[in-house]
Formats: C-alpha cells, structure tokens, sequence
C-alpha cells in the first residue's frame, strides 16, 4: 500500500466513523498523524507490516481496546502508548524491543500482553501495575531477571517465559493465586534457571509447568519427573526449614572376582579378608568422606557394590543409577580386555549418558596397569581418570589414599551433593533407615503413618513415595494394583532373593520352568505373605512371566531360558512368502554392547503373544492365541549386537507395530543408545536371489518428511528404485494418509455387497481389521507424549452429538449456540465403543469450547469414521442398537466436523492456547488436549469418565478402556 493509498483509506475509516480497521500485511513503513483522528475506533489491525516506531498521534485512540502489532519492526514504544486506557488487548510479538516505557503501566484495562519474540533484557517495575492481566507471554526474549512487581498481577492465568536468560525467579512469583500454567522451558527453548522459588509451592492454581530441557537441582530431577502437583508438593514442603543433605550414590562395578568389595574395604580402612565371599546381587556400603573444601563436612557417597558374575547384569541394570559416580573396576593382572571394559563402558553410557567414570585398575601389586586409556576416554568422554591400586598390599604404595582424594573432589560435583531437602523429607528419610535395621518389608499404610508422623503433608507423601524409590531408599510400586500395598525397604534382600531365582539349580537347565515348590525352596528364608510378591515383582522387572493358563500357575525365567535356539522353523515357515503370505522385518542395531536383558525383557513383556517357543535370544510369537492369524520371529545371539524383528501373515502391519513399540520400549530403558534400524531391500539381483541391502530406516522416513516428499529411493545393491511409501507402509505416521486410503477403499468393497461367501470378501474382512486396529492405536499413541505426566491424563476418543438432532442439519452457525451430548469412548485399539459406564456428558456453552477442540475432532474422525462399518449387520458379534449407536455417531460426528472452523496455528491460537511447538499438527493436538482435559474435569469433577480405566499397555501406551478390554491387559 502506499503512503497516499494508505492516507485515503484512514480518512475513509475517519468519515464512516469505522470501529474496525484492518491494515494488516500491507507493505506500511511508517503511519500518518492522520492515523490519530479515528475517534471511534475499537480494533487497529497493524500486523506484519515494516513499522519501525508508532506516530505521538495513537496515543488519541482512547477508544482501542485490541492494538495488533505482531510481526513488524518496532524498536522503541513511545510514552504515549500509555494513554490507550481502553486496551484489553496488546500485540507486539516478533518486533524488536529492546525495553517497554514506563508508561506502559498506565494500560489498566489490559488483559492480553503479547511480547513475545522480542529483544527485551528487562521489564520495567511499572508492569506490576497491569492488574487485570491474564496472559502475559514474554518467551523468546532477553530478559535476565523479573522484577519483584510481577507480584501483583494477581489475575494472571498463564505466563510463558521460555527462551530467556533467566537464572532465578522472584519469590514474588508465589503471589500470582490465579496462574493455571507457567511455561519456563520447552522442546527447543529453555532459561539457565537450575533452582525454583519455594514460593511457587503456593501457587494452588498451576496446573501445568513446563519445564523441558532445564537442568534444575532444586527440585531434584526425580521429583520434576512425577510432574506440577508433584513439584508443588515439594516446593511447598521446601517453604519450612529445608536440611542440608551430603549424601550421593556410588555405582561399583566390573566383572566377577576383580576385587570391587576388597576395595571397598580398603577405602574405608578396614582389613583385607583372604577369604572373601562372592555377591550375590547388591550390597549397600556407606562410605564417609570428607568435603575437600568445606571444613567440618563429611560427605557420605553410598557404595553399591554390584555382583560382576554375568547372570546378574539382567537385574543391576533397575538399580544402577544417573546422578551417581561410577566406578568400573579392572584386574590389572588379567588385563583390561579380560575385564570387558567396553562392555561395562558401554553399559554405563546407554544407561546414564552423561554421569562421570573413575576407571580403578586392581592388584597392581601383582602386575603393572597396562591400557589404551587416551582411546578409552576418546569414545567415553565420561572417563574422568585412571587409578590403580591394590587391595592387599596397600604399603607397596599410596593407591587407595589417591583413589580415596579422587573419590572427594567427584563426589562434591555430584549434583545432589549438598542439596537442600525439606526437614520433613529428611526427618522421614531417616526413620525409614531405622526402620531398615530390623524389618525387611513394611505395608503401605505403614509408610504413610511414618510420613505423618514426620509432618510430610499428605499431598506430599505419594511424591516422597517416589523419590525414596528412584534413590534406592525403598521399592514401592504405587501404579500396580498387585504391588501397591508393599514397601520393601531393602533392595539388596531384594536383588539377593532375585538372584538365588537365577542360580537355583532345581530350575531346568534350558526351560526355565519356575514352579510353586521352586519357590518354596529357593525363598525359604522369606515369609510367605512375602513370595507372590516377590514373584510379582520379577514379572514386573519382565525377569520371568506366568504361563498363561496354566493350572499350577508355573513361571517363566527367561535368564535361565536355553541359550541355543530350539525348533521353529517348521511353525514359521507355515506362512512363508513363497505360500502368498506378506513379511515385514527390521533389524534393530544398538550399534555398541547390546544391553544384558535385552532381549530377554522383551520375550517376558510379549508372553500373551506366545506360542511356547523361545530361547534366551529369540522367540515365535503369534497374535491371537485362539486364531494364529500372523506369526512374529523375533532373533539374536549372544554374539551379535543386533536385534531383528519379523512378522509373517496375510497383513502384518498391525501386529508389527504393536510388537516394535514393545522392543523399542525395551531400548528406551538405555536412554544412552543410539539405535539403528534398517530394513531389507524387497526387489531381486539379477540372479533372482533376494537383494541383501539393508536401507536405514531413518532415512526413509526423513525422504518422507522433505518438502516436497522423496518418494522413491535407488537400492545401492539391486539399482533399482524402490517405493519409500510402500517400505514404510503403515510403520510411520507420514504414512496415515495411504493406510486410511486402503481402509476407504476396502470400506467401499465391502459396502458394494461382495459375495458373502467369496474368499475375496473374507481376505478383505481381515484387513479391515487390522487396519482399523492399527489406524485406532496409531491415533492414540500420538497423544502418549502429551500425557506423559499424569497431570495431563484424560480419556481422548469420544463422540460429539447434538441434543437436538432432528433440526442439527438446518442450523450452520447456529450449531454452536446449542447443548452437545460428549460420550466418552473406550480405546481398545479395534474395538472403539461407547464407555459402559456411562461418560455421557452435556456442553452447554459448545462456542466457548469449539476453536480449542476444533483441530482435535478433525483429526480424530478420520479414524472415528470406521467405527461403525465393521459392526454392522453381518460384520461383527455387535448388538443391533450398539451397531445403530455407532453408525449414528459415525455420521454425526463426520458432518459435525465439516461445519466446523478452519482453525489455523497461527499466532493469535498459540496465543490464547500457549502453543508452543514448532510441529503445527502436535501443537494443534497438544492444545486441544488440554482443553478437552480441562473440559472433562469441568463436566466430570471427580474424573469417574464412564468407569474407563486408565491401562499402561506392555508396549508403554496409555489407553482408557473399560473393565473388560483392561483386563486383557492385566493376565
């Protein structure tokens, strides 16, 4: 627009007396004082234009109340902004302020402060004065302090700080009674924020804190992890007098017979023993030192002294720990290869990525420590040193004085080395110690009486639970309805009983086979109301499985299954490719020491998938113990790192992406490991043998990704181009749209009435159903990483009707002016119906509610649309009515959708929503979420949601589903 366009269109808004006046994206460098004469305006659109300051003359807009400034190029802000009194809406994200005047204050009408995406390095104290305020966003910023004034905005409701330079919050910042959500950290924007106020405790309103990627001490990360009530509860505790605690974890670890309990000894200066027993499992050894710089402060590193032998590293790996020093001890007289020093380095680095290695070479009297440390520490950067000493001799030199100075100076850079716990915490934690000295196991409601008695508040204790939990202190499984009810206080009783499982000799050799008499014996120093849990909590370690349906409820150890394969392939090759039947497989690649338990813990995870058939590394599954529709292999040795998943069956999709999301849980316990996949190249050579290559899956999935997509891929091996689509068929969320494409088309097959009786129409049945299944569990998942934090949980598959059906169709617009029926769904991925419990819920305000769930129902009725065609007449075991239900929500719930609003991510919803991913589908999906949570709470205060029970899946998914589906869950 130009500057004499521009001038004529303000006078035209002037003689009309316009209220509203969009001038948005129109190219303006600069406004004319004429802009002042708009006496009746209320909305001045000025968004993404090359403004770089504002005219004196828009202070005379006393009737604005929405000033849009987003996307220009605004340094400064002059003082008369401050007399648009009326504004209750201010925009000035992605412009370049530097600073606000303080004029800025006298804006009390104000409820929406935008700023985000600015260069702002303070904020005046003047803001405090903005008391109607609810949403103040200030991410993307400069800022290194906020004042103590930001205090007084007692009405804010959300406050986004994230991509800032703040080290500390004001203990102000626990005045603001209102504040539903704090953002301080998310994906791709953190602050250098490592402690929290105790005032935020106070804040009773928050109920989302995000806090992704800050590396904070205080809280302590095992207390960020259980989410806000979580970290309130403890902020809140932390408000009392808080106990300095000097206290961290000490991992000792290495092979069998290397020496780790002899140099523990050493280092506590007690004698060495000639004759020293073998641990079985973990001891627990205190090892006080003094602070190397804090006179008077004796440190306590507690030494987990680990059992080297093989068969034990299955289980270490539940208690070996980040946020601890690891010391890897070697026996120089066997040498370094002897002591499996990769393996262990290995170990250590997927499970603890970034904790710090001492490398202590033993019986150096004995021979001299020899080792190529400078590689060592080039692929383990964690490697902090080398010592070497000798347990025995100790005169022969200062070895173990050395180690012990070395163990000060790390110990003291621990980061919970010196941290401060609330005095109730500690007060707890130490009658528990107590406790330890004569009792094995206590009940729950025990654990909760000794909290009371300390003065933890009962918000607190189930967050206290936790951290004395993840800190070794105790094992309490608060999430598992068969353990729930017990406290073990001692994990080393605990891994020893475990441990004796794994060397029992009445087990077997080969089968694994653990019966009630086994028990008996193997646990005869355990009292009997203890053994189910014991056996309970190996299944919940995935160590040992109970056979299903077995009469004498015999177990499964899968460490003491035979390590050689047995007899498969007859059953496997029932539904060779050759036979017509369809293969997937992928390769697995951890791409260093493959973790000990892997792939055991998933065999154990997978056992209602079995077919009877496994050894130590490898297994046959298939999908339905009922009907084998598909068979799984999965494979491994002992010698190789890698492991490979295949699925046979005349539509495998389905079945392969529940079993690869069960494996790739299993890796996701080694949050160090770098996994590769790849999958094999499905043309033919020239000779008409298999193509070998291997295509890494990554890159097939980034090919997808690019824009415009790479939809073919040239095999290196066959030199022929390859479909990516089809490689990824139904394996990756960028192939939704092909996988609802086929399920529309065998829809429509069906519906033009096949022959009843024709082999095509049963083929098609079947593929139906798997993809549906599919389609129903992919939708779900998508949403696991939103509610990963229980704060967040909330059923997500439901039906939208209108009370009034009859007129629904006639009314456009006024649709949103009239009450809605919400029924909650259960999830069980094929099987979506109505919650039986009820979950029927009334919207009386639909228009306050649709932009929010308006991207959610979109996305969520391309899966719901094929609920109903599957169980209609002569397509399912489904009731009449239940099928008419279904269909009619079906129908309701697509025409629903299309007279709903486009919505769009743009910066105006991730405004009012706090958006704040890049990625606009899980943006629009993670907002809507929120809503739908905040709107079912609303409707359902007591969160009964239609007796839906909120299920973790063995392959780590979150789903609601109604009693009967949840049991399937639970053999």
């Amino acid at each position: 627009m130009t500057p004499r366009a521009l001038l004529n269109r303000i006078k035209q808004a002037a003689r009309d007396q316009e209220t509203y006046l969009d001038l948005s994206s129109k190219g303006i460098k600069e406004l004319p004082p004429e802009i002042g004469q708009l006496a009746s305006l209320t909305v001045l659109n000025l968004a993404g234009n090359e403004l770089t300051t504002l005219p004196p003359e828009i202070g005379q807009l006393t009737g604005l109340t929405e000033l849009l400034l987003q996307f220009n190029q605004l340094t400064t802000l002059l003082p008369e902004i401050g007399q648009l009194t009326s504004l209750t809406k201010l925009q000035l994200f992605n412009n370049r302020l530097t600073a606000l005047p303080p004029e800025i204050g006298q804006l009390t009408s104000l409820t929406i402060l935008d700023l985000g995406s600015n260069q702002l390095k303070s904020l005046p104290p003047e803001i405090g004065r903005l008391t109607h305020l609810t949403l103040l966003l200030l991410d993307d910023n400069r800022l290194t302090s906020l004042p103590p004034e930001i205090g007084r905005l007692t009405d804010l409701t959300r406050l986004r700080l994230a991509g800032n330079r703040l080290t500390s919050l004001p203990p102000e910042i626990g005045q603001l009674s209102q504040l539903t959500r704090l953002d301080l950290g998310d994906e791709e924007r953190i602050n250098p924020i490592t402690t929290l106020p105790p005032e935020l405790g106070r804040l009773t309103a928050l109920e989302t804190l995000k806090l992704e990627n800050l590396e904070l001490t205080d809280p302590p990360p095992d207390i960020v992890e259980q989410g806000t009530k979580a970290i309130l509860a403890y902020l809140r505790e932390r408000l009392e007098q808080g106990t300095q605690i000097w206290e961290s974890r000490l991992m000792v670890v290495g092979e069998g017979g290397v020496g780790k309990t002899q140099l523990l000894r050493a280092l506590k200066g007690e004698d060495f023993q000639v004759k020293s027993e073998t641990t079985h499992g973990i001891n627990v050894i205190p090892l006080p030192l003094t602070h190397p710089s804090r006179d008077g402060v004796t440190m306590t590193l507690n030494a987990w002294d680990f059992g080297g032998q093989e068969i034990y590293h299955a289980t270490h790996q539940f208690f070996l720990a980040d946020r601890s020093l690891f010391l890897l001890v070697w026996n120089s007289r066997l040498g370094w290869e002897q002591g499996k020093l990769h393996y262990w380095l290995d170990t250590i680095k997927a499970l603890a990525p970034d904790v710090p290695v001492m490398l202590v070479a033993a019986h150096c009297d004995e021979r001299a420590a020899d080792l190529p440390f400078d590689d060592l520490q080039k692929k383990y950067p964690q490697l902090v040193g080398k010592w070497s000493v000798s347990n025995e001799h100790r005169e022969l030199g200062d070895g173990i004085d050395a180690l012990r100075d070395a163990l000060r100076t790390h110990g003291a850079d621990l980061p919970l080395m010196g941290e401060t716990a609330p005095a109730s915490f500690w007060n707890t934690t130490k009658a528990i110690r107590e406790l330890k000295k004569d009792n094995t196991w206590i009940t729950a409601d025990r654990l909760w009486k000794i909290m009371e008695d300390n003065e933890v508040s009962e918000a607190a204790r189930p967050v206290l639970a936790r951290q004395l939990h993840d800190l070794g202190e105790l094992i309490h499984f608060h999430d598992d309805e068969e353990l729930k009810d017990t406290v073990l206080l001692n994990p080393e009783f605990v891994t020893k009983n475990i441990s004796n499982v794994l060397e029992y000799d009445g087990i077997e050799d080969g089968l694994g086979i653990f019966t009630r008499e086994h028990m008996t014996e193997c646990w005869s120093g355990v009292e009997e109301t203890l053994r189910d849990r014991f056996l309970q909590l190996m299944e919940r370690f995935d160590l040992s499985y109970r056979i299903p349906d077995d009469p004498e409820n015999k177990s499964i150890v899968v460490e003491r299954l035979s390590s050689d394969p047995i007899p498969f392939e007859d059953l496997w090759n029932t539904m060779h490719p050759d036979k017509g039947f369809r293969e997937i497989r992928m390769k697995f690649d951890p791409q260093s020491t493959r973790p000990a338990g892997i792939p055991g813990w998933f065999i154990a995870r997978s056992h209602r998938f079995t077919t009877h058939t496994h050894w130590r590394y490898g297994a046959l599954f298939q999908d339905d113990r009922n009907q084998r529709r598909h068979l799984a292999l999965l494979e491994s040795s002992s010698q190789y790192r890698h492991v490979q998943l295949s699925i046979r069956g005349p539509n495998p999709h389905n079945f392969f992406a529940v079993l690869r999301d069960g494996l790739e849980l299993t890796f996701n316990r080694f949050p160090g490991l770098v996994l590769k996949r790849t999958m094999p190249c499905p043309e033919q050579l020239k000779d008409g043998n298999p193509c070998t290559h291997e295509f890494d899956v990554a890159d097939l999935e980034n090919r997808l990704q690019l824009d415009p997509p790479k939809l073919t891929i040239e095999c290196p091996k066959c030199y022929e181009g390859v479909s990516v689509t089809k490689l990824l068929f139904g394996l990756h969320w960028t192939t939704e749209t092909e996988v609802l494409a086929r399920l529309d088309e065998a829809t429509e097959k069906i519906v033009n009435k096949l022959d009843e009786a024709s082999d095509e129409r049963a083929m098609i049945l079947d593929e139906l159903r798997e993809l549906r299944e599919l389609a129903q569990r992919e939708f779900t998942n998508q949403f696991n990483r939103d509610q990963r934090l229980e704060e967040s949980h909330c059923p997500r598959v439901f039906s939208l009707r209108p009370q009034d059906q009859t007129s629904w169709p006639k009314l456009k617009e006024k649709l949103f002016d009239k009450k809605w029926t919400l029924q909650l769904y259960c999830e069980a991925p094929g099987c979506w119906h109505p919650a039986p419990g009820g979950g029927e819920y009334t919207i009386d305000e639909p228009a306050a509610w649709k932009s929010t769930l308006a991207p959610y129902v979109g996305r969520l009725v391309k899966v719901f649309k094929y609920v109903a065609p599957l169980v209609a007449p002569g397509l399912g075991h489904v009731a009449p009515a239940l099928a008419d239900l279904l269909a009619n929500d079906v129908k309701l719930m697509t025409a629903l959708v299309k007279k709903l609003p486009d919505i769009k991510a743009d910066r105006d919803l991730k405004a009012e929503h706090g958006l704040e991913v890049t990625d606009k589908t899980r943006a629009e999906g993670g907002a809507s979420l929120r809503s739908l949570r905040h709107l079912l709470t609303e409707l359902d205060p007591k969160q009964e949601w239609g007796d839906l029970r909120k299920t973790l899946t063995p392959e780590g998914h979150w789903l609601w589903l109604c009693e009967e589906h949840a049991e399937a869950y639970l053999q």
